[in-house]
């Protein structure tokens, strides 16, 4: 589910949010139900969440801090790979421009929050409903996206098994994948270049496609 950017939009009944990251779904969960978050993050606590994460140390924070902490206050919301999103100023084509990346990030999320009720957040992997008889469903993916930089948590992601999951998933169901790329025996029915980060000055741009199974 990611950052809940698809699944928020959708109209439907019965919406399910999944993903095996435990500390995002805390995130979510704790945004849907209207409770606060870290008011500002600094360095330090951003050193000793991560430190603690590394140490796989789960008594210091509880995962919706965790959560709140990594994805929040990390450059493009990379986790803590991605680095402590230090507030400063950048250059634009106007002059210079306060960015405070924290409160910027924290303020989509409450703005995303009302349109989170009613999500049944899961921490789940995908694989877990290979194991359930899914029929009637509109299944949104969103995999680490293949040979391009990966989270620390997705750097053994089996793709061949993912695209056999996708096409049998596709038997019963209406599947849309998010990637760059994808075998043969999909096509593309969407796509749209967009930009990858949130300064101003960095104008790099990537293609967002959505792919379908042919058959």
């Amino acid at each position: 589910v990611g950052g809940a950017n698809v699944i928020d939009k959708i109209k439907c009944d019965t919406k399910i949010g999944s993903d095996k990251n435990k500390y995002l779904i805390a995130l979510l969960q704790r945004a849907q139900s209207g409770e606060p978050l870290y008011d500002a993050v600094s360095k330090e606590l951003y050193d000793e969440a991560r430190t603690a994460f590394n140490n796989n140390d789960d008594t210091k924070f509880a995962n919706w801090e965790m959560g709140n902490i990594g994805f929040l206050a990390s450059y493009n919301g990379r986790w803590f790979d991605g680095g402590y999103a230090k507030s400063g100023y950048e250059k634009t084509k106007t002059g210079e421009r306060f960015r405070d990346y924290y409160r910027e990030a924290k303020d989509n999320l409450l703005s995303q929050a009302p349109n989170l009720r009613g999500i049944k957040f899961s921490c789940k992997d995908y694989t877990y409903y290979n194991e359930v008889n899914l029929k009637g469903f509109v299944i949104y993916v969103d995999p680490p996206y293949q040979n391009t930089k990966q989270y620390a948590n997705a750097t053994k992601f089996d793709y061949n098994e993912f695209w056999q999951i996708m096409r049998n998933w596709s038997e019963n169901n209406i599947v849309l994948i998010s990637e760059q790329n994808a075998p043969e025996d999909f096509e593309c029915v969407w796509e749209q270049e967009v930009s990858r980060s949130i300064k101003a000055n960095d104008k790099s741009k990537s293609t967002e496609k959505l792919f379908k199974y042919k058959r």
